[in-house]
């Protein structure tokens, strides 16, 4: 559209924009730093004149004759009536108006300086799309910005979202700090710019929206916008290594589970019997799962985060009553910590500060934690994706974790060294999944920030190049890897938010039915609790409540082999 249709338009556009000429900006001001914040004129609504009231006459009393002697009395004027108040600037449409009477109202929209209404970069004085605009260059550093900006037009705020989708950034409904929110509803769209998340809602900057040409603020519910992250300055910190539940096999073809429910409850559950909690209730973040690992006695060995971002990790007391859990650390809240079995048979814990500082710690002989020893950079590591701990094929402990810039470093902990792996940059809010398949292959299943699944061999010392896993995948889920009838499968979210089961080698095919039913939400990560004798259990989401959705397919119906059934897993 041009700037002739444009201006025409703009008479009652609420967000729209053109390719116009620059005017200079002032300082920025204090909670609103948009430079033409309040500057401009706005065509008004023509006022009706202001009558001066006309006074009402005084009757004149009859002139009586003075008397003999006495003077004449003097003729006494009346007093002229009060000038008119000075006209007072009214900040919205930029225009002088005689108190008296009302304020002006804009005709539309749209305000000029010297004769333009177009800001430096080509949208509309005091709209939508000129604010956030300037949020992008100012807060995002997205320095070119503007109506030209990738060699499209962008025009309106309803245009936003296609023209992103064409250049190539991602558009969805999850939020993030710098996003752009963007809607078509109204007659031409409205953009405004994420400041901040919480559970359910965002709080948006805009302009032009409630105040006609003025700067606003206002907290809505995450599906009111549609979001553009061109160059998001960080992911919602709601988004975290999340799971509905995490399990692991105890050799009998059971597992032991573990989950923290929406309450902040940690939970775990023995095979075949109910989930009793562990520590106390309502401590730990439900923005991340827990850590499971059973030691050579078969005991679990449990850690997880709390609200106030503390590692807590311990197992079962000798009476295996309950479980004693220690302090052993720090943790941002939106990252799980991470346990493993050395060579020794005694765990290893890994966790992210919320400063961004990877820490290694160790079970000693004396029935301690030992003290943190770092790894790599401070300050470098991802803060809603977790580290990951397994073991190879020789019993070495492998140590995998993203940094804030999304390289994927790898560390074999028994005087090994970090390597970075090959491939493509990685999702900063998807956690990896690690696994020890039984030909003792291990794998490294990770979603790219571009929305790829790749799969990662360890051979040796070395990590092979990554091969893919069709699909267009969600960067804020993470996979989860089971093994069912001897083969490995990956359970991750979509794009879309739909839940889809694979195999997890590539170029193999999988007999599991492909898509499973879920809240369709695409920062919902799925669970696995594999049985031998029972199946593969898909834990859909979490939901609202502690209730997880279980969906399975037994193993006898992949394998041919039948046997009695048991899921031994309390949701």
């Amino acid at each position: 559209m041009g700037n002739t249709g444009i201006i025409a338009r703009a008479l009652a556009a609420a967000c729209i924009a053109a390719g116009l000429l620059g005017v200079s900006a002032p300082a920025a001001q204090a909670a609103d730093d948009y430079p033409w914040a309040w500057q401009g004129q706005c065509p008004i609504v023509p006022q009706e004149p202001i009558e001066e009231p006309t006074p009402t006459p005084t009757p004149t009393p009859s002139p009586t004759p003075p008397k003999p002697g006495e003077k004449e009395a003097p003729v006494v004027e009346p007093p002229p009536p009060p000038p008119p108040p000075p006209p007072v600037l009214d900040p919205v449409s930029g225009h002088l108006y005689d108190p008296r009477g009302p304020k002006p109202v804009c005709e539309s929209r749209v305000w000029s300086i010297n004769g333009s209404i177009g800001d430096s970069w080509g949208f509309v004085l005091r709209n939508c799309t000129s604010f956030v605009a300037w949020r992008l260059q100012e807060r995002n550093r997205m320095a070119g910005f503007a109506n030209d900006f990738g060699g499209e037009h962008w025009g309106n705020a309803e245009n936003w979202d296609d023209v992103a989708r064409r250049l190539g950034y991602r558009v969805d409904g999850v939020p993030a700090i710098g996003a752009v929110a963007q809607s078509d509803n109204g007659r031409v769209g409205h953009v405004a710019w994420v400041s901040a998340i919480g559970p359910g809602t965002v709080t948006i900057e805009e302009y032009n929206h409630a105040t006609p040409g003025g700067y606003g603020s206002r907290a809505v519910p995450v599906g009111d916008f549609r979001y553009l992250h061109l160059d998001d300055v960080a992911p919602s910190p709601l988004i975290g290594s999340d799971r509905p539940v995490v399990s692991v096999p105890d050799g009998l073809g059971e597992s032991w589970t573990a989950r923290v429910d929406d309450r902040g409850t940690l939970r775990l559950a023995r095979p075949g019997r109910p989930a009793r909690t562990v520590g106390p209730r309502g401590t730990f973040s439900s923005l991340v799962a827990p850590a499971l690992v059973l030691d050579r006695r078969g005991l679990p060995w449990v850690a997880a985060t709390t609200r106030t971002g503390r590692v807590l990790a311990g197992t079962l007391r000798g009476t295996g009553t309950g479980v004693r859990l220690r302090d052993v650390g720090t943790s941002a809240v939106t990252a799980s910590p991470a346990l493993a079995l050395s060579r020794t048979g005694r765990p290893v814990l890994a966790a992210t500060s919320s400063a961004g500082t990877l820490v290694t710690r160790r079970f000693t002989e004396a029935g301690r934690w030992s003290r943190a020893a770092r790894v790599g950079e401070p300050l470098s590591w991802a803060t809603h994706t977790a580290p990951v701990l397994g073991p190879d094929d020789a019993g070495r402990t492998v140590l995998v974790a993203v940094t804030a810039r999304g390289a994927t470093f790898a560390q074999t902990l028994e005087r090994g060294r970090l390597r970075r792996l090959p491939g493509d940059r990685a999702s900063t809010t998807s956690t990896p999944a690690l696994s020890l398949a039984s030909d003792g292959t291990t794998r490294l299943h990770q979603v790219t920030a571009a929305g790829r699944l790749r799969v990662t061999r360890l051979v040796g010392r070395r990590w092979s190049r990554a091969e893919t896993i069709d699909g267009d995948w969600s960067p804020y889920a993470s996979p989860a890897v089971g093994a069912v009838g001897g083969r490995l499968h990956v359970a991750a979210v979509a794009r879309s938010g739909a839940l889809l089961v694979r195999a997890a080698v590539p170029g193999e095919k999988s007999q599991l039915p492909g898509t499973i039913r879920s809240s369709g939400d695409a920062t919902r990560s799925p669970g696995l609790v594999t049985r031998s004798n029972a199946g593969l259990f898909v834990v859909a989401d979490r939901g609202r409540t502690a209730h997880a959705r279980l969906l399975t397919r037994p193993t006898w119906a992949v394998t041919g082999v039948t046997a009695p059934t048991r899921a031994g897993f309390t949701p």
